[in-house]
């Protein structure tokens, strides 16, 4: 009788699981009716449309941590600060420490792909430059 606990957190577990595949399911059938109403519009203004070539595009999930325009603001405090030229991986921490993210590599890894995309975006504005080091890496200032 002391695994009747046990018994019950599992019970409700699966309910809640249960729960949520009624829902995913739901949505799928209506995401499903909505693609064959796309389709039937698509083939009365092309009938010989070949909808087997249409690529299913993904969506892109946005880091939430930061609002818009922010890790911009972050990246050109970052250059500006900094007492010479940081590498990418020195910019990337240097915005988690600013903003407070946790130093794991996780969090560091998807940082610096999304500050590596806002030094790439100042430099196309003329905010930012890449430099090259001495040792052959490379490293941004501010312009």
């Amino acid at each position: 009788m002391a695994e009747l606990h046990v018994v019950s957190a599992l019970v409700a577990k699966r309910g809640e699981l249960a729960g949520q595949a009624q829902l995913c399911h739901q949505e799928l059938q209506r995401l499903a009716a909505e693609l064959g109403h796309l389709d039937a519009t698509i083939r009365l203004f092309a009938p010989a449309y070949d909808l087997g070539g249409i690529r299913p595009r993904k969506r892109r999930r946005g880091q939430r941590w930061f609002a818009p325009g922010e890790c911009q603001r972050l990246v050109l405090e970052v250059l500006r600060d900094a007492g010479g030229p940081l590498s990418d991986q020195g910019v990337a921490q240097a915005v988690a420490a600013r903003k407070g993210l946790q130093d794991r590599p996780e969090v560091l890894a998807a940082l610096h792909k999304t500050s590596l995309a806002v030094l790439r975006r100042l430099t196309g504005k003329d905010a930012a430059r890449a430099v090259e080091l001495a040792g052959g890496g490379r490293a941004w200032v501010r312009a």
